[in-house]
Formats: structure tokens, sequence, C-alpha cells
């Protein structure tokens, strides 16, 4: 209460029928007081109605489906990450696949088993590049159609690395050169893996691909294989631009601008899919297949295989410690992410196609490669240290 407010104060020399009316008066200005109270604690109330955060509300919207416009953002900008570091595409559609429930005992180590176990491994890595407050919207009809075209448009970004592949296969010949020109990509095959078999017909060999070894070998090197320069480049043209990975192919001082995908989307450090991703579009890029596609519309090439196989070899090196791998991460890390604090050559990885025969002398290949032992770490002074069945759904562009 104000001291305006305050009644005056009663004095001796009040006649009875004054103090009456002084006593009226305060109880009169009391109660307008308390209406006024009341008043302010309604509009209190209401107003922290009005401005609580909105979740329910924009889960009804969602279960109608629609999405709200930030969230609708926030999930283009994770669809557009997945593309880049963990797939290019779902092994089925993204309706099952968004909408699969997650099971509570699945082991990373089982994920290539069968296609239950291959969509819980996608499931979970769209949950690692969604926000965490729209986890419970996975499965929902407005989120799964946004995240599917959000993919697409980013494949659709991929497509123009053509530079890239000009200045590593053709330095002397420049921006004059059309790296998709068929007849130039027909000659291209040998790089890709492709050999004719006696019938002369030309097979697909994606482990045996001179484009993907760093000594151009055309047998799976675990030594070098997806060490090729080339391969990391092309990985940098999708999440820096263009224009830088053309200066590092020629040797030549780059700083990437702060609207590239590496820095809206906070990469940084390579990843099994990351790397996964790059072989196969580096492949793909090489080929005749004029559309990035889970299946070749020219060449037939089974580029969603491709990727898996390249992934389930990677990890699988990873999990082995397999020196190979490891010595990969950090060539991928020293070229692409020179500030990196961390690289998956430099931790464990404890959580988290090809022919039959040819994917399993792959893995053979990689079981069997030196193992990298463990060092002991410190930790008191840790910190001291320095810096299927592929089902084509119509939306699998």
């Amino acid at each position: 209460m104000s001291r305006e407010n305050e009644p005056p104060t009663p004095v001796d020399d009040m006649s009875r029928d004054q103090l009456l009316a002084l006593v009226r008066e305060t109880q009169q200005k009391a109660s307008e007081e308390s209406q006024r109270a009341n008043q302010a604690e309604k509009r209190v109330r209401l107003a922290d109605t009005t401005n609580r955060p909105r979740g329910r509300p924009r889960k009804r919207a969602h279960q109608e489906g629609e999405g709200d416009n930030d969230d609708e953002e926030k999930v283009r900008l994770a669809a557009h990450k997945y593309v880049m570091t963990q797939g290019l595409w779902f092994v089925q559609s993204p309706k099952k696949v968004l909408g699969a429930v997650e099971n509570a005992s699945y082991n990373e180590k089982n994920r290539f088993d069968n296609m239950r176990t291959k969509v819980q491994g996608e499931l979970r890595a769209v949950l690692e590049v969604l926000p965490e407050e729209l986890h419970g919207d996975v499965g929902k009809s407005w989120l799964s159609v946004q995240f599917n075209k959000a993919m697409d448009r980013q494949r659709s970004n991929s497509n123009d690395i053509g530079a890239v592949f000009v200045a590593h296969l053709h330095p002397r010949v420049g921006d004059a050169l059309d790296i998709q020109d068929m007849a130039l990509r027909a000659g291209y095959a040998d790089l890709i893996g492709g050999r004719k078999d006696d019938s002369g017909k030309m097979t697909f060999h994606p482990f045996d691909a001179p484009a993907l070894h760093s000594d151009g070998a055309d047998r799976l090197n675990v030594e070098t294989f997806l060490k090729n320069k080339l391969v990391m480049h092309v990985a940098a043209a999708v999440i820096y631009g263009k224009k830088k990975p053309i200066k590092m192919a020629t040797n030549k001082p780059c700083v990437s601008g702060p609207r590239c995908m590496q820095q809206m989307h906070n990469i940084s450090n390579s990843t099994p899919g990351f790397v996964a991703c790059a072989g196969a579009l580096t492949l793909w890029a090489l080929s005749m297949d004029v559309e990035l596609k889970k299946k070749g519309q020219q060449t037939g090439i089974n580029w969603y295989s491709c990727y898996e196989s390249y992934l389930r070899y990677l990890l699988e090196g990873l999990r082995n410690r397999s020196k190979p791998v490891l010595a990969l991460f950090r060539e991928w890390d020293a070229e692409l992410f020179l500030d990196s604090e961390m690289s998956l050559g430099d931790v464990r990885l404890t959580n988290g196609a090809a022919g039959g025969d040819e994917l399993d002398a792959a893995l053979d290949a990689i079981r069997n490669a030196e193992v990298e032992e463990e060092e002991d770490v410190d930790m008191d002074n840790a910190g001291d240290g320095e810096s299927g069945d592929g089902e084509e759904s119509g939306d699998d562009q």
C-alpha cells in the first residue's frame, strides 16, 4: 500500500461520529486495495498461462499433420546434416524408418544383421542430428515429410562438385573441361572399380576402385583405401562449398566463410557416415549416372549398397581398433578439420553393397590388419594436453 493511500490517523479530540466515519473510510479503502490486489493476481495467473511454453498446443498441431515454422526449420537443418554426416538415403522409406519404435535392446554391433536392425541404426542416427525437443515428434507424418524433402534438397546440392574432379584428374585443362560429358565419364569406368567379365559385361567392384585409394590400387588395399585426397575434397565440397577444395587440391590457402555448411552445422570431425557418403558420392560422380539415386538409372549400380558397405567397413575397423582405419580418420581430420580437438582415430568406439563375398573379404582384411593398442590415459592429467531390401518409395531421389 502506498503512503498516499494510508488512512488519516485518529486524534484524541475526535467525536464518536467522526471516529465511525474514519473507520468506514478506512474499511472502504482496505476493501478497494483488496480488490485491486485480487485483480492483479488474476492478471498474473492469466499472463502465466498465456506465456507458458506451448508444448501441448504444439503437439496437438503436429498430431494434425502440421509443424510450426521454427520446428520445420530445425527438421530441415537436421536432415541436411544427416545427408552430409550419416547417410545419403534411408534403407527403407522415410515413413518406415522414422515411424519405427526405438528398441531398447538394440546393439550397434548387430546393426547390419537384418532389415530391422538396419532401421534401428538409422533411427538412432536421425535422433543424433535432430534437436532433443523434437524427439517426441519422430514418427509423425509432418516430420517425416519435412525430413524427406530436406534430404532430397541436400542430395541435389551435392551434385555440383564437378570442378573438384577436374582439379584432381585434369589439372591442366581447368574449367574448360565438362566433367558431365558422357564420353569423358565413360572413360572413368576403371577408376570406380569397373571391370569387364569373361562375357564382356561391365561389373562394379566398390572396394577395388582406384579413385578411392591414395596409391591408385585397383584391388583393395586397407592401408590406402578411402585415403585418396580426391575423396576428402569431395567431402570438403559438400561442407565448405566447391571453392575451398579446389584451393586445397592446388595447395593454395583458402578460408571458409561463416555461412558454409560446416559452420552452420558445427561439423568438427570426420565420422564413419561422413567418409562413407563421400566415398559413394565420389564414385557416383565419375559414373555414367546422371542423377544421384539409390540405384543408378544408367549403370544399375546400387549406390545405397555401396555406401552401406563402406559404412560397415569403417564401423568394424573402429570397433576393432584397426590401424589402417584409425589412421584414415586421423588423415581426414588433418586435411579437413585443422582445428579439431578430437578425432575418431584417437578414441575408442564403444557404442554407438558390394557383393557378399567381396564385402566379407574387405571385412576380413580389416579384421586381420594390425591392431593399435590403446594407450593408458592418466585421468588426473587428461585435460592438460593441447589440443533392402532397399525399398524404393518414390521419394528416394
